[in-house]
């Protein structure tokens, strides 16, 4: 109730909703061929209650020219729904498959790229680290060549746990950032302290701070999850919660959350 109610007291742009909401799906190709769930998905794109869609697995879909016409066959009808799509990518033959792809369907198109590089698991995180910075830089010289309406497609990262000085180069070279929260209530996100990657707010600020769109993600599923927050007191409660905890941080409180994303779309209750 004190949370409710001190909420109430803060600005009309903390109450409103984010503008953006991503969902991973987990498995594309199943997604793709169950007709219940790919209309779920359609309908909350309609209903501007899901943004952006990211797609894993796409990899065995892209191996053969039938079945990457149906993955753009895919996008397409996300586009027509409003859907935006944020393509994973793994390695250096993603991106050359997706090209292939995108240059036999030359009206279909992406809207941005994250890869999702876990150097800070890795044993040899100097060397992972490296690789991941590589990577970034071959998908900055293929979102030039992919261009939708003039734009420069956006490439992003999904983070865990950066140093500052890693946190620092990637600034340079990603437009956004999906935030790891690993915890199991909405209230907990905020203040969370990592054993290894520190409180979880300085990596949220030396991001925003340096002009990268930060994106919290939640998880339905996973080691650690909030489905049963999700499930009883809704999206909109766990995003407001989080924008509250930062709006009442007197060092960071002025940086904001451009959207939310969620794993994933199939263990997820509607949006509300």
């Amino acid at each position: 109730m004190v949370c409710v109610a001190f909420a109430a007291c803060l600005s009309g742009e903390v109450h409103a909703a984010p503008a953006r909401r991503a969902m991973y799906v987990r498995d594309a190709a199943l997604l793709t061929t169950t007709p219940p769930s790919r209309a779920r998905l359609d309908r909350l794109l309609d209903h501007k209650q899901v943004t952006e869609v990211i797609p894993y697995n796409l990899g065995p879909l892209l191996a053969t020219v039938n079945e990457r016409e149906g993955v753009a066959l895919w996008i397409d009808e996300l586009h027509r729904h409003g859907g935006r799509v944020i393509v994973p990518i793994a390695g250096h033959d993603r991106l050359r498959a997706l090209d292939t792809m995108l240059a036999e369907h030359p009206t279909t198109w992406i809207d941005g790229m994250i890869t999702e590089v876990e150097f800070w698991n890795r044993a040899d995180r100097v060397i992972a680290f490296e690789e991941m910075m590589a990577l970034v830089a071959d998908m900055r010289m293929q979102a030039a060549l992919w261009r939708h309406g003039g734009r420069v497609m956006p490439v992003g990262a999904y983070l865990g746990y950066p140093t500052q000085a890693e946190a620092a180069r990637l600034a340079t070279s990603i437009d956004f950032a999906y935030l790891d929260y690993s915890v199991t209530s909405p209230g907990r996100a905020w203040g969370w302290v990592h054993a290894t990657g520190g409180p979880l707010r300085q990596r949220f600020g030396w991001l925003a701070s340096a002009g990268v769109e930060v994106w919290p993600i939640f998880y339905a599923a996973g080691e650690v999850d909030m489905a049963p927050a999700l499930r009883a007191d809704g999206t909109n409660a766990a995003e407001l919660r989080f924008r509250t905890d930062l709006a009442t941080d007197r060092e960071l409180g002025k940086l904001s959350v451009t959207g939310f994303a969620y794993f994933t779309f199939e263990a997820m209750p509607d949006p509300r």
